[in-house]
């Protein structure tokens, strides 16, 4: 059985380093795990020695837990309440700056995480960047735009785009390489941002940037922080599904997990069959109280997807995990 220190401790990761959780998937310890952060162990289950359990496997499931995605963006105009809908969505901790008020509420209402009303400038001073920060610039006018990517492209990011037309956005480059502004940071400037999708309305603009920030933020890691909230609040038992295995054409990829109750779902493995098939033995062990591990394996290449119920052709090994839910206090 997997107890919820799990989620309460990927809740509680320090800051930066390398955080991973390492599951044994064969031996007589099949199963242990625990959560690593720059190699100290913060949490583990099923092996007293589980370094030595890990030097003797040759079959483990590495899943890298990175930090949470930052997302700052500089204004909010109609577009930017667009992306903070969007961006939630997709698991991103959401920074607005804005230097009205009552525009700053309204990024308020729509979702965003923290809303700093204050000088553009003032404020990004304040904000770190680094590896997972996302920067998108979406003021009302060139010379907003020009105040925050003087301060962001001088910080270590991951995405800074700013909005505007393609001769807009090429005189904004050309003005802060003039001002000393490096070559190379300004080179890393998505501008005009967003994909070319023919986006014309606001929601499309929202789309083509989330979709770009998606498209140059994919980071390995299998544990969404909705997932952990989820896990950490419930209330009841409920298994964790995890594909710990993966041959041929499989529609998720090794540590997709699901969180599986006894009336809903969190998060999905492929949807279909699959998922359909995991669900019922997921809420068979919630059922029958069986808090014992099971090794699922669902194979798309046989009678199932001949008879059209699945078409992938490949196949997949699951992991189900009882866990309780908490004590009450």
């Amino acid at each position: 059985m997997l107890d919820r220190g799990l989620f309460l401790a990927l809740q509680e990761l320090p800051a930066g380093g390398k955080n991973e959780v390492i599951t044994l998937l064969a031996g007589p310890k099949r199963g242990a795990k625990a959560l690593l952060s720059d190699g100290k162990v913060l949490w583990q289950r099923g092996a007293e020695d589980f370094w030595g359990q890990v030097n003797d496997s040759a079959a483990l499931l590495v899943e890298p837990v990175p930090a949470d995605r930052k997302l700052i963006i500089c204004g909010a105009g109609h577009v930017a309440l667009a992306v903070i809908a969007l961006a939630q969505m997709v698991d991103f901790h959401i920074t607005v700056i804005e230097d009205r008020p009552d525009y700053a509420e309204a990024a308020h209402r729509a979702g965003a995480d923290t809303v700093l009303v204050e000088d553009f400038g003032q404020a990004l001073a304040k904000i770190p960047g680094g590896d997972n920060t996302y920067f998108v610039v979406l003021t009302r006018e060139h010379q907003y735009d020009a105040i925050c990517l003087r301060a962001i492209l001088q910080k270590n990011f991951a995405y800074a785009g700013v909005m505007g037309s393609r001769r807009r956005t090429e005189l904004l480059r050309q003005k802060l390489l003039a001002e000393g502004i490096p070559a190379a940071a300004i080179a890393r400037l998505h501008a005009p941002i967003g994909l070319d999708i023919g986006a014309e309305t606001e929601r499309e603009i929202a789309v083509a940037i989330v979709a770009e920030l998606i498209k140059f933020g994919r980071r390995a890691g299998s544990f969404p922080k909705k997932l952990i909230a989820a896990a950490v609040k419930a209330s009841e038992p409920f298994v964790l599904a995890t594909i710990v295995r993966r041959k041929g054409s499989a529609p998720r990829a090794v540590g997709t997990k699901m969180l599986i109750f006894a009336e809903h779902i969190v998060a999905t493995i492929g949807g279909g069959m699959i998922e359909a098939r995991i669900i019922r033995r997921g809420r068979q062990m919630l059922a029958e109280k069986e808090t014992q591990d099971v090794w699922e394996q669902v194979d798309m290449r046989g009678d199932d997807a001949v008879s059209g119920h699945m078409v992938c052709g490949g196949m997949v090994d699951v992991l189900l995990e009882y866990v309780e839910p908490a004590k009450p206090r």
